[in-house]
């Protein structure tokens, strides 16, 4: 199978099965990161759905992007910040803007996370001190732990992605790490936490 950069020439030259070979390449791993940004499943995939035919459509004018996934990405967090922009138009009590609106939302490791921790066959009691672990992050450190290790994206296509500066992002890692450490005090679990849900 072609490489995704060769296929992304060739979906740029109309290839259709060059096409189709990167969607299902990625939509699975989309919907999944879309679901932790809104939580209903027919408005991530209206802007999934969106953002390959916008992709087609405008295919001749695209440029070659260093990491496809990354540029998959960036699209569906754009299209879903877009939604939640016209959510809030419906609803004229809210008086935030729309970036502080959808910065409430609830990224979330579930139900991949509760998953793993069936499939790590811990006991109980270290199920919860881990399940409490992730919920003691909050959704954006959640979200840029999931970009960096689950996507492997660097620390410059976060900020990207996200809107945020290059030092936000450090700064919100380094945090993540620090309250995982300090939740689990247990360098086993968090050991364990880290390999399994972030690397």
């Amino acid at each position: 199978m072609p490489d995704e950069q060769t296929l992304w020439r060739s979906m740029c030259q109309g290839d259709k099965a060059a096409f189709r070979q990167l969607h299902q390449a990625h939509v699975h791993h989309l919907l999944n990161y879309g679901l932790r940004l809104h939580g209903s499943l027919s408005v991530v995939e209206d802007c999934l759905q969106d953002l390959f035919v916008e992709l087609w459509h405008y295919r001749a004018r695209l440029s070659q992007p260093t990491s496809v996934r990354f540029y998959l990405l960036k699209g569906l967090r754009n299209k879903i910040k877009a939604q939640y922009k016209r959510e809030q138009l419906w609803q004229a009590s809210l008086e935030d803007d729309a970036e502080e609106w959808f910065s409430q939302y609830s990224f979330s490791l579930e139900p991949s996370a509760e998953q793993r921790l069936v499939e790590l066959d811990l006991d109980a009691e270290r199920r919860e001190q881990v399940r409490q672990a992730l919920e003691a992050l909050t959704p954006r450190q959640r979200e840029i732990l999931y970009l960096r290790y689950f996507n492997d994206l660097s620390y410059e296509q976060i900020c990207e992605v996200m809107s945020i500066n290059y030092q936000a992002a450090r700064s919100q890692v380094y945090q993540a790490l620090r309250v995982l450490r300090t939740v689990l005090k247990n360098q086993y679990l968090l050991a364990l936490l880290v390999s399994n849900f972030f690397l």
